[in-house]
């Protein structure tokens, strides 16, 4: 299922080599950018979670207003699971089961302290990374042999092909698609590094501590449901997210490419020929277009990780759905965009280092 050119022996047909070679640039890619952007993801958590949970009885026994079946905490946006089938959910008027008033703000927090939950992702986002980008690789091949026998049905006969044709040479299209594939595979393994990282961002905990708390909760006979708390707000932070992540990278590197060579024969204007501060200006770009798009939904999800720490009925997708409707009308629009400056700021530098170390560990490898 091998597609070759004329007068070309490469093919571009995944293989062990092929993904051992993404699973390694993924690795690197992925630890740079622990590094560089742990502490800002830190303070981007804090700011979105700021006043998110009861402190006290009295104000988590507020005023209410009534969304369907739901009670809805107005002044602090709490919401939680009732056991009924009959009713819905019900808003936690009892003390929280954590002294949330006991968090440190973001300002007064040492840098040391905002490496807080740098221990799950630094053991797993390098694994993570690594299959998010071996399965992304993989999938780009897979299309781009699909395009090359459409484009040879329609005659177009290509010579001179190279392995790496796929990175430059593919329709963006194929980046989207294999940029979300990838995405929403390894979703089911970040929501739980992701909700315990939260957590222990939120409350200086260890990691053993946010572990046992999320385990503690919810269902008592499916503790491994507490970890994927409101999943589908995940899902799309993750798949969609990524494709417009790579979307916007490729897009931005294929444009200044062809603009740096307009005046030069065309097979020069390949990204093949960017220099690394090139690519970083574009991986910066990609990644606050990327972050700019989806914070709302991060917002939604931070606030709902924030929110388990004070219930034991975890909060589902369609909690975080109303909670988003409910912010919007106590406090409009903006209230979706709190502590996104420093997401965007965090987007920039991460993006730069992550995906140029990616390109560049990929073509020295291959």
């Amino acid at each position: 299922m091998s597609a070759r050119m004329e007068g070309d022996d490469h093919s571009y047909s995944y293989s062990a080599t092929t993904i051992r070679n993404g699973l390694i640039s993924g690795y690197t890619a992925g630890i740079c950018g622990i590094v560089i952007g742990h502490p800002l993801d830190s303070l981007k958590v804090l700011l979105q979670t700021a006043n998110a949970g009861p402190t006290n009885p009295s104000s988590a026994s507020g005023s209410g207003v009534r969304v369907g079946a739901k009670v809805v905490n107005s002044s602090n946006f709490v919401i939680s699971r009732a056991s009924s089938t009959a009713a819905a959910a019900a808003v936690s008027t009892r003390p929280s089961s954590v002294q949330t008033s006991n968090i440190i703000p973001a300002g007064k927090r040492s840098l040391t302290s905002l490496y807080a939950g740098v221990t799950g992702p630094l053991l797993t986002v390098g694994l993570i990374q690594s299959i998010n980008f071996a399965v992304y690789d993989s999938v780009r091949r897979v299309l781009y042999e699909r395009q090359l026998r459409r484009e040879n049905d329609n005659g177009v006969v290509l010579v001179n092909c190279l392995p790496d044709d796929y990175l430059h040479y593919d329709d963006l299209q194929n980046v989207a698609v294999a940029s979300f594939i990838s995405g929403g595979a390894t979703s089911f393994l970040t929501s739980p590094v992701t909700m315990v990282k939260t957590k222990q961002q939120i409350m200086q905990w260890s990691f053993r501590k946010a572990i046992q708390d999320t385990w503690s909760r919810g269902n008592a006979k499916m503790k491994l449901q507490n970890f994927y708390t409101g999943f589908g707000i995940h899902f799309c932070c993750d798949a969609f997210g990524r494709s417009l992540y790579m979307f916007t990278y490729e897009y931005l590197k294929r444009s200044m490419s062809e603009r740096q060579h307009v005046d030069v024969d065309s097979n020069s204007a390949s990204p093949a020929n960017l220099s690394i501060p090139q690519r970083m200006i574009c991986a910066a770009s990609a990644g606050m277009t990327c972050w700019a798009f989806i914070y709302p939904a991060d917002v939604i999800r931070s606030r709902l990780y924030s929110q388990s720490l004070n219930s034991q009925s975890l909060p589902s997708t369609m909690d975080g759905i109303r909670l988003a409707q409910q912010m919007v009308r106590e406090t409009g629009f903006q209230s979706l965009y709190r502590g996104m400056p420093i997401s965007v700021a965090r987007a920039g530098p991460v993006a730069a280092a992550i995906l140029p170390v990616y390109d560049y560990m990929l073509d020295m490898i291959s």
